[in-house]
């Protein structure tokens, strides 16, 4: 065999070695940049996260994640608050919001992976406060009328504000759920009242309103509580027949008439829940010297926006008094009106229309005021409540003899009769926050007691028994009811599950009425 030159198996060798340095080569790039490469970036942002009371839901978003040299692979996202986390692959697509239902602090922490194995991590503090209840009281040495707040279990009871006068018409901002409206009295007689503001926990009260010698009532916050609305009879005082509609901002400037009803009234503003428009009942150009509903349509055009809605023969609103006995002569208000209640989403508005005594409900659709007759009935239908998904309507009426709670469609047509015992008096009809149940008052011979109904059928479970039991609330987590209990001359505010077991009594002197739990965010519910 011829021998083969010496150059090209010197070249092949070469090529050989080269081959093999860049095989080396590329496994030792790939083992570097496992070794050496970035981690990817965890991004966590929380909204909400402070002063919020349980439940509360929570959004995450982790979408600004990233990884400088790779693909984020995995996500893990721990709540903090034992539940399970949330786990997925893809850091672009929404999460589903987070419900805390125990007060505390809670640490959130996003893991993220990338295809190196790499992990990053961010981190956010919730802060869930305890659930609260709100009523007023003319308890220990105070001879008027005061908002209290304790948690819900009873414990750290504190009067937001002590003073000689009466402070009622509270209404909570929504959002935040951090501060509180309401109307205070001073000197007199006859007392001046005026709106006030203050932080839930008493301090920062703010006189927003400086109006002496008349009436300013029943402030309303905007649904972003920038504003407020409220009724006063400022244009001449005193007087029953001069309540116009106000608004003013939330620190009290820019106060400013809004309705032209004089000489007739205007009182009851609601705002309403997805907008500006306010809800208000007024007396101007009403058949037969009753009431009409009005709404205030701030998309119209022209300075005079307020448009009547629905007038009858009789008086519209919801009817019922003032619930202090010896406060409300000395407001000047007409007599018998409430506000009327806006659906849950805002498309539909609840009144009870008195005609010579017959009183029926409707509901009123803005702006174009078509109105549906919910019930019709010769007798009385009263204590209209909205279902929380707004598309049923529980009422009382006397229609088969004693009072009875009944449900109707939000549309009408046939009714359901929800509580069948004929010698009983039963009403106050509150709904749970799934909707599933309903709780109610039933006076009996032994006086008055709470129940549940399931609305999916059944005997109704007695929860109370003995002494007079009132005003049933659920707690926003539907798992426990407030109510007030009376004994002789002096009522409380008591707590129990939903269940009636765990009965614990939350005030121990004076008179405490009218327990509100904090709501939810409207955005939450």
């Amino acid at each position: 065999m011829p021998a083969q030159p010496i150059g090209a198996a010197s070249r092949r060798r070469r090529v050989i070695l080269a081959v093999l340095l860049l095989v080396s080569l590329a496994t030792c790039l790939t083992a570097c940049r496992g070794f050496f490469g970035q981690a990817p970036i965890a991004v966590l942002v929380a909204t909400p996260t402070t002063d919020q009371e349980v439940p509360v839901q929570v959004t995450f978003t982790i979408s600004g994640s990233t990884d400088p040299d790779g693909t984020i692979t995995s996500y893990v996202l721990d709540f903090g608050d034992r539940h399970t986390p949330q786990t997925g692959t893809n850091v672009a697509l929404a999460i589903p919001p987070h419900t805390y239902v125990e007060a505390g602090t809670f640490t959130a922490v996003l893991t993220v992976t990338d295809n190196d194995g790499r992990i990053g991590k961010d981190h956010q503090t919730i802060v869930i406060g305890p659930a609260m209840l709100t009523f007023a009281s003319d308890r220990g040495t105070s001879a008027s009328y005061d908002l209290w707040r304790m948690n819900a279990d009873g414990t750290d009871p504190q009067i937001l504000l002590n003073t000689p006068n009466d402070e009622l018409f509270p209404d909570l901002l929504r959002g935040t759920r951090d501060k509180v409206a309401y109307t205070a009295a001073e000197g007199g007689p006859p007392a001046t009242w005026n709106v006030w503001t203050m932080t839930v926990d008493g301090l920062h009260a703010v006189q927003l309103t400086t109006q002496t010698q008349s009436r300013q009532v029943e402030p309303s916050w905007s649904r972003n509580g920038m504003t407020l609305a409220y009724a006063s009879n400022a244009a001449q005082t005193p007087s029953t027949t001069t309540w116009e509609i106000y608004t003013m901002t939330a620190a009290g400037g820019s106060q400013t008439k809004l309705t032209l009803q004089s000489p007739s009234w205007a009182i009851a503003p609601v705002y309403s829940p997805v907008n500006n428009d306010i809800l208000f009942v007024s007396n101007k150009g009403a058949s037969g010297g009753g009431s009409a509903i009005w709404l205030w349509d701030d998309s119209a055009a022209g300075p005079d926006k307020a448009m009547e809605l629905y007038d009858s023969v009789g008086e519209d609103g919801a009817v019922s008094p003032v619930g202090f006995p010896g406060v409300a002569p000395s407001l000047d208000l007409p007599s018998g009106i409430s506000r009327p209640a806006w659906s849950p989403d805002g498309t539909s508005i609840l009144f009870a229309m008195n005609q010579a005594g017959n009183i029926d409900l409707f509901t009123v659709a803005p702006p174009d005021g078509r109105v549906q007759r919910v019930t019709q009935h010769p007798d009385t239908d009263t204590e209209p409540e909205w279902s929380p998904d707004g598309q049923r309507i529980a009422f009382v009426s006397d229609r088969t003899g004693l009072p009875q709670v009944y449900l109707a469609q939000r549309s009408g047509g046939q009714l359901r009769r929800l509580t069948w015992e004929p010698d009983a008096y039963e009403g106050s009809p509150a709904w749970s926050p799934d909707g599933q149940r309903i709780a109610f008052v039933r006076r009996g011979f032994d006086g008055f007691d709470v129940y549940v109904s399931d609305l999916s059928g059944g005997t109704p479970l007695r929860l109370t028994e003995g002494d007079s039991n009132e005003n049933p609330v659920w707690s926003p987590d539907g798992l426990q009811l407030a109510f007030c209990r009376s004994r002789g001359n002096y009522s409380d505010i008591w707590i129990m599950a939903a269940d009636g077991s765990q009965m614990r009594q939350l005030t121990t002197d004076g008179t405490s009425l009218l327990p509100a739990w904090s709501p939810l965010p409207r955005e939450n519910r």
